[in-house]
């Protein structure tokens, strides 16, 4: 149980921080403060609560820092912390919202008070700290990121020679078209680069070797999988990873009124799911000797074609995740047999 916390609502500039102290079953506010979001406000956070909490808490294990996920904005203090060795925790903005109850005022100040009133209510043995990432992995998130952003540009610029907008003027056409073409040698050179880091870096190689091994399973999947569960460290349980991809359904009923049968939620991971769709028809097109028969058998029941390519993409998250469990890469001659053909061979 932690009694002190800090509660940090981050923006792009600066951060707010809010000390908040757990007694018995009161919480008070001790003090506010508001720090530039770079290398000067981090360390004048440092100091101001070390000097705050002068002769109320000496030992860094006794703070907990936390804030809300905001992508960019909250990744240099988390860092900082982290190397500190400060417990520093970050929540979902979503979750943290949702157990706040009604809220009628809303700014920096205000945020920072309900975060760290937040830390201090649901903290708990499961929650884990903010990880530090290596340089192998900030390197492989940033080729992953660089590669989604190429992809959207060319997506956008194949479907407006597509619709011929610019037939009339030829000159802009052919520009739009040099660029489509340079965009793909820049995709196929990230490409190369993304495989060789996840070959060549010991952190990823003994997982991208056992995943690789699955017919229908390509390398962005594997890199997409491996940064968003920290290289299977934050994740590792099939039905957790299932509903953060969007995969598992889930049932919403009440009384006799609201039955609105199982449906996936849509609080999902988009890349992680359009990744895993990719894989799941991949191995049903190239006849993949779990997931085909699969399909074919679901399909054949009058199961939707849909709800079908669904039940796929949740088997192919069991299948990977069963791999890296048992330590083992597919194997045709053993994983590739059917029930029939398994009594045969008996």
């Amino acid at each position: 149980m932690k009694n002190i916390s800090i509660g940090i609502d981050f923006s792009k500039e600066t951060f707010d921080a809010t000390i908040m102290l757990r007694h018995e079953d009161t919480y008070k506010e001790l003090c506010y403060n508001k720090f530039t979001n770079d290398m000067t406000g981090f360390k004048a956070l440092e100091k101001w609560v070390k000097s705050s909490l002068k002769g109320v808490a000496d030992k860094k294990t006794e703070l907990l820092f936390c804030g809300e996920h905001t992508g960019t904005c909250s990744i240099g203090l988390c860092d900082y912390l982290a190397k500190k060795q400060y417990f520093m925790w970050l929540e979902s903005a979503l979750v943290i919202h949702r157990k706040c109850g009604i809220v009628r005022e809303k700014n920096d100040k205000v945020d920072s008070k309900r975060i760290a009133d937040y830390a201090l209510r649901h903290y708990s043995s499961d929650v884990r700290p903010y990880m530090l990432d290596s340089k192998e992995m900030k390197k492989l998130k940033s080729l992953f990121t660089a590669h989604g952003m190429l992809t959207k540009d060319k997506v956008a610029k194949t479907n407006q020679l597509k619709s011929g907008v610019l037939d009339d003027a030829p000159l802009a056409k052919k520009e739009v078209e040099r660029q489509l073409k340079y965009m793909e040698e820049s995709l196929y050179k990230i490409d190369k680069e993304i495989e060789a880091l996840l070959k060549e870096c010991d952190e990823f190689s003994h997982n991208y070797k056992i995943l690789n091994t699955f017919k229908g399973v390509g390398m962005l999947t594997i890199a997409c999988l491996i940064i968003k569960t920290h290289n299977f460290r934050y994740i590792t349980d099939p039905r957790e990873l299932g509903c953060y991809a969007g995969v598992v359904p889930h049932n919403c009923k009440s009384g006799s009124s609201i039955d609105r049968g199982a449906r996936t939620s849509r609080y999902r991971d988009k890349d992680t799911n359009a990744l895993i769709t990719s894989c799941a028809m991949s191995a049903i097109r190239t006849n993949n000797p779990i997931i085909r028969p699969y399909y074919d058998r679901l399909v054949g029941r009058g199961v939707h074609r849909m709800k079908a390519l669904n039940n796929c993409k949740f088997k192919v998250i069991n299948v990977l995740m069963a791999m890296l469990r048992n330590d083992t890469c597919f194997s045709m001659d053993i994983h590739g047999k059917s029930k029939e053909q398994w009594k045969t061979s008996a």
